[in-house]
């Protein structure tokens, strides 16, 4: 109704001024018209003075239409036509003037007169004028026409606009309606999309888009919750049978036994609600790259300190670790190749190797190898994802909690970086890789 309305009257605004400029140009024409024909009778009055000299009564068609008037030079009326005889001269202007004036005394509507001089000697001016009651007539008839017809045409106007923004708009109630009927547990549902290219179309087809993500997001969501109370549900199952057992018994041994198996599950439980809320922080940015300290890192001396912290029974070489320096938080960084470090302890046979160059393109690369069993082209993507395990029945001590790897993207992504995994050239296990920017270029 409002674009209705509003169309309206800009179209009425519009009519109106082109009604009035119609009648001020349909004028124009009328008055050139007479103007046209008041010249020729001036030259005929002209020519018949300067012929003979004589001058017969002159006369009009119709006495109320118009008149004819002749004045010598000193300002007398020597001749007029009967319906102005013995009218005092009538003052119209100079020679080819065109004037409109009022006579009341022949018709209330305006006259159009017409000055003109003859080249005879003496020299006469002869004044010539027509009533305006016909184009008077014109005007009045098409302004009733104008009057009569604007409000209808602007009734039709009006229903053709009211027709063809409801028929546009018809989609927009469409989406509207359906995403009002979407709750929280119906984001499946999709908006009906016009099988068009216009802005409706492509409003539909983002609207479309956007559900998809929050499906995805809601399904993410969903098995995320589900992954992590399973994950939280054994260490705290674990504890709860630790404790039961140490209160049946007195015995000291086993309560330390008992002791040490619990700190054991709550470490392991805090690590990982540690890493869930590592990424619950990251999640809650909408999207925003969290602010990352841009400090000078030796990338080469954390990989030296990790592989000095771990204790294991396999070969940590690095050798081919040199220098590099990057900028970035340097407890973020070390967190980084301890996952990865982490990760490929569990998944090696008996050896992991660690290096870091400076590539000529201006990049830091930080690769850990394994002699493990590698990772599938197809699978290479998935291990990323939070909770992503290859072998779902494998031992919890060898497969983690699932997040390690999904934190190592994340931060590398925050310091503009990149990870990618491939096969080990020197191993045959799997070699993880990140690629920062060089500090140094």
């Amino acid at each position: 109704m409002r674009a209705t309305a509003a169309s309206i009257v800009i179209v009425a605004i519009a009519l109106t001024i082109a009604g009035v400029v119609l009648l001020g140009v349909l004028r124009e024409s009328q008055i050139k018209s007479i103007d046209t024909t008041l010249e020729l009778r001036t030259n005929d009055v002209a020519a018949l003075i300067d012929e003979d000299g004589a001058f017969e009564t002159l006369s009009v068609e119709d006495d109320e239409d118009g008149f004819v008037q002749i004045i010598d030079a000193a300002g007398k009326v020597v001749a007029s036509s009967t319906n102005i005889a013995n009218e005092p001269r009538i003052i119209a202007g100079g020679e080819g003037s065109n004037t409109t004036m009022q006579f009341p005394q022949l018709d209330h509507d305006d006259f159009r007169v017409h000055v003109n001089f003859t080249a005879s000697d003496p020299q006469f001016s002869i004044v010539v004028g027509t009533n305006l009651e016909d184009v008077n007539d014109v005007l009045a008839t098409t302004r009733r026409s104008l009057g009569i017809g604007l409000p209808i045409l602007l009734l039709l106007i009006a229903g053709m606009i009211w027709v063809v923004i409801g028929r546009a708009l018809r989609p927009v109630e469409a989406i509207r309606s359906e995403v009002a009927d979407i709750g929280g547990g119906d984001l499946h549902r999709r908006v009906p999309e016009p099988q068009t290219d216009d802005e409706i179309g492509r409003l539909a087809r983002t609207m479309n888009a956007m559900l998809d993500r929050l499906e995805t997001a809601d399904v993410a969501q969903a098995q995320f919750v589900s992954n992590a109370s399973h994950e939280l549900r054994t260490p705290i199952a674990v504890i709860r049978h630790e404790l039961e057992v140490g209160l049946r018994g007195d015995d000291d041994v086993l309560l330390r036994e008992i002791a040490a198996e619990v700190l054991e599950e709550d470490l392991r439980m805090q690590r990982l609600v540690e890493d869930l809320l590592l990424l619950a922080r990251r999640d809650g940015r909408a999207g925003e790259a969290p602010p990352v300290a841009r400090l000078l890192v030796d990338l080469d001396d954390i990989a030296f300190g990790e592989a000095l912290r771990v204790q294991t029974d396999k070969t940590v070489t690095t050798s081919g670790v040199s220098a590099g320096q990057v900028r970035g938080d340097p407890d973020q960084l070390a967190r980084v190749v301890r996952n990865l470090l982490d990760n490929a302890l569990c998944h090696a046979a008996s050896r992991v190797d660690i290096s870091v160059i400076s590539t000529p393109d201006g990049l830091v690369v930080l690769s850990i190898d394994d002699d493990g069993d590698g990772v599938a082209e197809a699978d290479r993507e998935r291990i990323f994802e939070r909770f992503g395990r290859l072998d779902e029945a494998r031992a919890r001590d060898d497969g983690g909690s699932g997040l390690g790897l999904a934190i190592v993207v994340g931060l590398v992504k925050d310091h503009g970086g990149t990870v990618t995994v491939s096969t080990s050239p020197a191993l045959g296990g799997a070699r993880f890789a990140i690629s920062l920017t060089d500090a140094r270029i």
